[in-house]
């Protein structure tokens, strides 16, 4: 039991919390409200890209940029809220139960995170491809309309690759750091 023991602390220390009360009251506001943050992120671009969608619907022109948008929108948005909406949120119970439990549970949810980390960039990268075979495709063909349109979205699919990169580094480090402590619990 001591072995068991003394990896719950080395995982504690691992996770280094705060020293105080107030710190950690802090801390677990600032994490609620980073989250309420991206949340109302996560919606507003979700109406933004089905505003774009159903633009055709209510008179908009349908340009080339709206067709090269729209069915990475098509796919987009589904598999997002479909991550989003299957994530499962740590309840109180599972930290009040034994460290094994918790051990275990804490674990699953990394997992999970880890996962999604790796899905977002398989989902950035297929982005890029499609982004460039859009180019690739709109310069062959020689049309000015589809050129700019397919440029822009390439630049922007770049973009995303490097901040989903840079995100999944920065969030990845962390996670699995934790899930080597935890892992090494169970």
């Amino acid at each position: 039991m001591t072995e068991f023991d003394d990896l719950m602390q080395s995982a504690w220390q691992t996770a280094r919390p705060p020293a105080d009360s107030a710190a950690l009251v802090a801390s677990v506001h600032r994490t609620r409200w980073h989250q309420r943050l991206r949340r109302c992120l996560e919606i507003v671009l979700t109406l933004v890209g089905i505003a774009l969608l159903t633009r055709p619907l209510f008179g908009g022109a349908t340009t080339p940029a709206y067709w090269l948008v729209m069915p990475f929108f098509v796919a987009y948005l589904p598999t997002v809220w479909w991550l989003l909406l299957r994530q499962t949120q740590p309840s109180p119970a599972d930290a009040a139960q034994n460290v094994r439990s918790y051990a275990h549970t804490r674990l699953t949810q990394l997992r999970a995170g880890l996962r999604d980390l790796r899905i977002a960039r398989v989902a950035a990268f297929v982005l890029l491809a499609y982004a460039s075979v859009a180019a690739i495709s709109a310069f062959v063909a020689g049309d000015p309309a589809w050129q700019a349109p397919a440029r822009n979205l390439l630049v922007c699919a770049g973009f995303c690759v490097l901040g989903t990169l840079w995100l999944s580094r920065w969030q990845g480090r962390g996670r699995l750091r934790e899930y080597r402590a935890m892992r090494r619990l169970t």
